[in-house]
C-alpha cells in the first residue's frame, strides 16, 4: 500500500525560512524607503466666527517641514500666515474696513502610516499672533493643534497633501477654528 504523500515540519521550517529570506531584502527597503526630510508648501483657509472680531474668514499661506525618526514617527515645524478684508462689520462700524492678519508658528510629533496615500495626525503646540488695523491691536498666546490629513503619492520625491487641524489659542483673533491645508510635498534626502 502506498503511503499519502506529507510535509513534515523539517519542510515547513525550510519554506518559511527560504520565504523570510526572500522578503527580508523587501521588508528592509520598504522601510529604509522614507527620506530623512520632507518640506510641505500649500493654500492655507481659516474660517471665523463672532469670537474672532474683526477677522473674518482668511485665506493664506501654509508651510512645514518634517524630520523622520523612522518610517512612523516625525518631528514637524510648522508656520502658516491668513489674511482678510472686511467692510461688512456691522452697524456698529458703518463704513470702517478692517484689514486682519494671524500667524501661528508650531512644532510636535507626527504619527504616519507609510502607504501610497498616508494618513497621518499630530500634536503641535507654539505661538499664534494677530494684528488688525482697527485701533492697532495686536494680540498673540499659546497655540495648541490637533489634527491629521492625508499624503497622495504622485512619485516617489512628490505628493499631494490635505490636512485639517482644530485650533486652540489664547490669541483673542483666532480662539478655536478648524484650519484647511492643501499643497505639495517635496521629499528630501536619499531614500
Amino acid at each position: 500500500m502506498r503511503r499519502p504523500f506529507r510535509i513534515g515540519n523539517e519542510t515547513w521550517t525550510l519554506v518559511a525560512g527560504l520565504l523570510l529570506l526572500i522578503a527580508t531584502p523587501r521588508i528592509a527597503s520598504a522601510q529604509t524607503s522614507v527620506p530623512p526630510f520632507e518640506v510641505f508648501a500649500g493654500y492655507s483657509y481659516l474660517p471665523a466666527d463672532g469670537n474672532d472680531f474683526p477677522r473674518t474668514a482668511s485665506s493664506g499661506f501654509q508651510a512645514s517641514a518634517a524630520a523622520h525618526l523612522n518610517p512612523w514617527f516625525s518631528v514637524v515645524v510648522d508656520a502658516a500666515g491668513q489674511y482678510s478684508r472686511s467692510s461688512n462689520l456691522g452697524i456698529n462700524f458703518q463704513g470702517v474696513t478692517a484689514t486682519t492678519s494671524v500667524y501661528e508658528f508650531l512644532a510636535g510629533p507626527r504619527f504616519t502610516l507609510r502607504r501610497p496615500v498616508s494618513p497621518f495626525i499630530h500634536a503641535l503646540v507654539g505661538s499664534a499672533t494677530g494684528h488688525t488695523n482697527l485701533g492697532g491691536f495686536s494680540d498673540s498666546g499659546f497655540t495648541l493643534d490637533v489634527g491629521g490629513g492625508a499624503d497622495v503619492a504622485i512619485n516617489r520625491r512628490l505628493a499631494a497633501r490635505i490636512q485639517i487641524d482644530e485650533l486652540g489659542s489664547f490669541a483673542d483673533i483666532l480662539e478655536s477654528n478648524l484650519r484647511v491645508g492643501v499643497g505639495a510635498v517635496v521629499r528630501l534626502g536619499p531614500f
